[in-house]
């Protein structure tokens, strides 16, 4: 399946933000949430979700909110993480002398298909937690029960890699790719691409959420980017239906606090002139306020809320 890819107008956007923000807000979060409920359509029999997406794109987000709406259309639903079937850090693979958490094999893909195997034919399965902080899963951690014909979603960034659907039968799976699809334009110059939209929502989650200094995601990034390249994206084409989580006005309630954190790199820095290039890029765009982010809106995975009226 082709992925539709769309330019927002940065200079009718000024226009409607202008003029009428909370309807343009509303727009975009109904055009988000119409794609989870017409996924959901396309469900029919089928058992297993598979949702993958570079890093920051709403996998998380796009996961359960496509878990609430086929739970209301009265089936049961799990979601389960393929983060947590990590391998324990020391028995993580060796590639060039180094331990490899990149690749799919870093993850335990023998018990991921005794996983769906038990859900498939039993309705139940136990699944593992992993503990980020100190490297170490524990299996059996808690208990799932879907029924007979409930639905489980897989979320990861290797859910699409064949390695992990190998022995489910086609027809009852369904592939989705998750990930901004629309970039921002002004007279025919991208001023922000895909890959800019989920690098701010990267560094902004990051801030809050992961204790994180812009110095530190700054460094990480290029290589978050070269295993996208290589690890997710050659696998995209194998996505029944893909997820544009691009927002309209995202840019409008990014600017404040993207701006505070890339003025905060030092000047002595390596990643100075990026962070200047891309406060050049947020120059295009105004500030709203994130007190018009919806409770329910995706970009709350990326952007608190809590720290004041405007981030």
């Amino acid at each position: 399946m082709k992925r539709r890819r769309t330019s927002y107008s940065i200079p009718l956007l000024n226009q409607k933000l202008t003029s009428n923000p909370e309807n343009e807000v509303e727009k975009a979060e109904k055009k988000y949430i119409s794609q989870i409920h017409n996924a959901a359509k396309i469900l029919a029999s089928r058992r297993i979700v598979l949702i993958s997406g570079p890093s920051a794109s709403g996998k998380t987000t796009s996961a359960q909110k496509l878990c609430e709406t086929i739970r209301k259309g009265g089936k049961k639903c799990e979601v389960v993480s393929l983060d947590d079937f990590y391998h324990n850090k020391e028995h993580l693979p060796i590639v060039n002398g180094e331990p490899n958490a990149e690749i799919v094999d870093a993850l335990s893909v023998s018990l991921i298909h005794k996983t769906m195997e038990n859900l498939m034919r039993d309705g139940f399965s136990y699944v593992p937690r992993y503990d980020f902080t100190v490297g170490k899963r524990t299996n059996d951690a808690s208990f799932i029960d879907i029924g007979s014909d409930g639905i489980v979603i897989f979320e990861g960034i290797h859910a699409l890699n064949p390695k992990i659907n190998q022995g489910l039968k086609p027809e009852s799976v369904l592939k989705l790719y998750v990930s901004p699809h629309s970039d921002f334009s002004q007279n025919g110059i991208r001023i922000l691409t895909k890959r800019d939209v989920r690098f701010l929502r990267r560094l902004i989650r990051d801030s809050w959420a992961r204790n994180t200094d812009p110095e530190g995601t700054m460094n990480m990034w290029p290589a978050v980017c070269e295993g996208e390249d290589t690890l997710i994206r050659p696998f995209a084409d194998y996505a029944e239906m893909y997820i544009n989580t691009t927002h309209s006005y995202e840019p409008y309630i990014m600017k404040d606090k993207a701006s505070v954190l890339l003025n905060e790199v030092p000047h002595n820095s390596k990643n100075r002139e990026i962070a200047l290039q891309y406060l050049n890029k947020l120059q295009t765009f105004f500030s709203v306020s994130s007190g018009l982010i919806p409770e329910s809106s995706l970009l709350n995975e990326f952007i608190n809320r809590d720290e004041g009226s405007h981030l």
